[in-house]
């Protein structure tokens, strides 16, 4: 290969890179979290691997609370904390084989041709709870305690 042909290539590869390094979108500088200290690393310890998909604040029962949406894999999750790092609350979507029998036995007793469409685990505190959303049913959603006791709707009396 001549020299004047090995510049002309050099040149020509000099001026693409050039190109598509100019083309090549930059990455912006993460945007500064919004959420206390203890909020996220109580949330990065609990839910190592979790991506941050929304957060927001709001004053409950005269706290200020802040919400976490997040996915894990393909498991979504919404965790509700104090300002102090403090697990309020925290929704999951599960799968079927997750919920307990006593649970979709009461389901499907008191919605027999109700198909269900989301399963979460919801934890408040200590206590755990299962909500379903469903259609075909005079209901949206229940919620159901582990041992099949209605939570929500509210069991028809009588």
């Amino acid at each position: 290969m001549s020299l004047t042909r090995l510049t002309t290539v050099v040149v020509g590869l000099l001026a693409a890179v050039t190109v598509l390094s100019a083309q090549t979108p930059k990455t912006a500088a993460a945007p500064k979290s919004k959420l206390p200290a203890a909020v996220e690393a109580a949330f990065k310890k609990a839910y190592p691997n979790a991506i941050v998909k929304a957060s927001s604040s709001e004053k409950e029962d005269g706290k200020l609370q802040y919400e976490i949406e997040s996915v894990d894999g393909t498991t979504k999750r919404d965790v509700v904390y104090l300002a102090d790092g403090t697990l309020v609350a925290a929704e999951e979507e599960i799968n079927a084989a997750d919920v307990p029998a006593p649970v979709i036995t009461a389901l499907t007793a008191r919605y027999p041709k109700a198909k269900i469409t989301k399963y979460e685990k919801l934890t408040k505190g200590t206590a755990i709870s299962y909500e379903m959303a469903l259609t075909g049913a005079a209901v949206n959603a229940a919620e159901i305690a582990p041992d099949g006791t209605f939570i929500s709707p509210k069991p028809v009396k009588k």
